[in-house]
């Protein structure tokens, strides 16, 4: 069976309503044409002002493995901005070695991609004719986005020729550049009101958020909307729905833009396969608000409302609860304070598996994390490791349900989910987020959800998923403190209070005639080493000993530093008295090999003093220890090894 085609796309902050619209074109096509979708997102826009949170958000796109996948779209309206543009470069940089993947971008074209086109033409025009002829306004100011934006300078070249159709030509002050976002709008309301802009009728604006914060500094500087001044935005936005004035918005042709890129990779993917007409007629939805003067759209506001609303109150008994989770139930089910609870990694990873119902509807969940993601010095921040590990798997569709406190199961990080290679009846859609701290990677987590299912991840998943960052790191602290107190730090033996500990352990689980070796090592010339070479010098030599002490441990075996360059070796299990001997030689073998390694100006060894107990029952450790500590010095000074320095 041919493996099933696969799309890329490459987005962050999936909740807002572009993302949204986007991803509904896209998923729609996918459906149609048995596509795959593996979506990688960072889970806040990438100007995110938090450098370190978003730099762990955006090694997402690191996993993305090209080979797997058939066909990619960039977004660029989300994934630029930031500094140089530095994410977006740095997948065209990947993108590089792919020359013959067919790739495409939204809206403005990014590198050598193809650019998949907005048509929201008809819908700027209509936007013209509601301010003039709806509501017979003159004297019009036109606020877009950034000079020199393809975008930006699009729309007002647009709005302007559709005024002139209509007999109204802005004045040179009221064609204003902004940045698309809120700091225009209110720096525009301030000109107007202290009057270095001359007040006009209506603003058209050519985003939610620029007439969002527009209408509110007017507000504020006692400037009334719609009276004196009518405000029209574009992007339908739920916050301009639920906005103090609602604002009057158009909606783009988002989804179109998604469902054409399908249709794009489609035509150079299987060239001779059918492209079908659009499903969607291309005109954007007007949605009214009070900004204008019109009565506001209920309907529309009633749901922007509900999918931003805070629910503390629902109906529990409802069988469908579950499908329609909003962050207040995020909040209310008090994961956060059972994440952050946890004593042990296996509690851990259960707590994270049982609140998975917070992220409904889904078919399957995997929380992946790198072999070595206890270890809280491992500074990596970029890429991924070539293996990770499952530790959590949750789904809703009768498969593998599992925690692990360990990597028992391992797979090649190439593959990104080992699920998105095995065969399935319909299509899936494969989100990708990015597990971590901060910018300290841990891992990622794929949630896998069927191709028909309308929903993208939301605030939900985005809220959720910092608690999982936040539980994890909270066990990589637990399990350093506990590391501390039973290891030593310079060499990662164990301590004396480790070792009782273990032993104590290791009683336990062993049968009754179960024997004891002990072995006492001591480094040799260790103060020469320090008074000649520096303390350096001598740390370095103490570290030597205890990793060729860790060379010759046994299965059975544990290595304790009792302090400065004494060492003990202590096994429990099936030794005989012929083990004493043969252990001592191994050792001192072991060392004159890594001093012939080493080649210091100084003699590097150390002696060794064994002893058998053909019981470990029958004598406390303490005792062991002191006898074998005799051997020692009685080795020590039987060789008298003195060395030139």
């Amino acid at each position: 069976m041919a493996r099933r085609k696969r799309i890329g796309l490459f987005v962050s902050f999936p909740e807002t309503i572009h993302v949204r619209r986007v991803f509904d074109g896209i998923r729609q096509r996918c459906e149609q044409y048995n596509y795959d979708l593996c979506v990688f997102a960072a889970g806040s826009h990438v100007v995110f002002p938090s450098e370190f949170y978003i730099k762990g958000e955006t090694n997402i796109y690191e996993l993305a493995n090209f080979d797997e996948l058939d066909g990619v779209i960039l977004d660029h309206q989300t994934l630029t901005g930031d500094e140089n543009d530095h994410t977006v470069k740095r997948i065209l940089e990947r993108l590089e070695d792919y020359k013959d993947m067919p790739k495409c971008s939204l809206e403005i074209q990014l590198g050598d991609t193809h650019l998949i086109p907005c048509d929201n033409d008809e819908t700027m025009r209509e936007m013209c004719r509601h301010v003039v002829t709806t509501h017979g306004k003159k004297k019009v100011c036109i606020l877009t986005g950034p000079k020199g934006n393809d975008v930006a300078e699009r729309r007002l070249e647009v709005y302007l020729d559709e005024l002139k159709k209509l007999g109204v030509t802005p004045l040179p002050d009221h064609i204003i550049y902004g940045d698309f976002w809120y700091f225009a709008g209110d720096a525009l309301a301030d000109k107007i009101a202290d009057g270095f802009i001359e007040k006009p009728e209506a603003v058209i604006c050519a985003s939610d958020c620029m007439a969002i914060s527009f209408v509110e500094k007017l507000t504020k500087r006692g400037i009334k909307v719609p009276d004196e001044i009518m405000v029209v935005g574009f992007d339908a936005a739920d916050e301009g729905a639920i906005a103090k004035i609602p604002i009057s918005s158009f909606a783009p042709n988002d989804d179109i833009m998604g469902a054409e890129a399908v249709d794009y990779l489609r035509s150079v993917i299987e060239p001779d396969a059918p492209v079908p007409p659009k499903m969607i007629k291309p005109k954007g939805a007007f949605h009214p608000g009070t900004s204008c003067g019109c009565q506001t759209d209920p309907a529309h506001t009633l749901l922007c409302f509900r999918d931003m609303l805070y629910n503390i109150s629902k109906n529990f008994a409802d069988p469908d609860y579950f499908k329609s989770v909003d962050i207040g139930d995020v909040l209310e089910s008090y994961s956060l304070e059972r994440f952050t609870a946890n004593n042990t990694i296996i509690e851990c990873m259960e707590n994270i598996k049982n609140s998975t119902n917070l992220l409904f509807p889904f078919r399957n969940f995997y929380l992946c994390l790198k072999e070595n993601w206890l270890d809280v010095d491992d500074e990596q921040v970029h890429g991924y490791p070539d293996k990770m590990g499952i530790m959590v798997a949750a789904s809703t569709v009768g498969e593998d349900e599992y925690c692990r406190e360990d990597m028992s199961e391992v797979f090649c990080t190439a593959d990104m989910i080992p699920k998105l290679h095995e065969e399935r009846d319909i299509p899936s859609v494969f989100y990708f987020s990015a597990v971590h701290f901060n910018s300290k990677l841990l891992g990622y987590a794929v949630l896998q959800r069927d191709i028909t299912e309308k929903k993208c991840i939301n605030i939900v998943y985005r809220n959720w998923l910092r608690y999982v960052n936040s539980a994890l790191e909270m066990i990589r602290a637990r399990q350093r403190l506990q590391t501390l107190s039973v290891r030593d730090e310079m060499t990662g033996a164990y301590n004396r209070r480790g070792m009782y500990s273990l032993y104590k352990q290791m009683l336990a689980s062993t049968g009754p005639d179960a024997s004891l070796f002990v072995a006492v090592v001591d480094m040799d010339g260790l103060k020469i080493i320090n008074d000649t070479y520096g303390h350096h010098e001598g740390d370095f030599g103490i570290k030597e000993v205890c990793s060729v002490i860790f060379s010759t441990l046994r299965r059975n075996e544990f290595c304790v530093r009792s302090g400065g360059d004494e060492f003990f070796i202590i096994g429990v299990g099936d030794y005989t008295k012929e083990n004493v001997p043969e252990r001592a030689i191994e050792f001192t073998e072991a060392m004159e090999k890594r001093d012939a390694e080493l080649n210091k100006p100084y003699k590097f060894s150390a002696s060794i003093g064994c002893v058998y107990y053909e019981n470990c029952r029958d004598i406390s450790l303490d005792l062991a220890l002191s006898e074998a500590d005799e051997r020692m010095y009685s080795y020590k000074m039987k060789s008298r090894r003195h060395r030139s320095l």
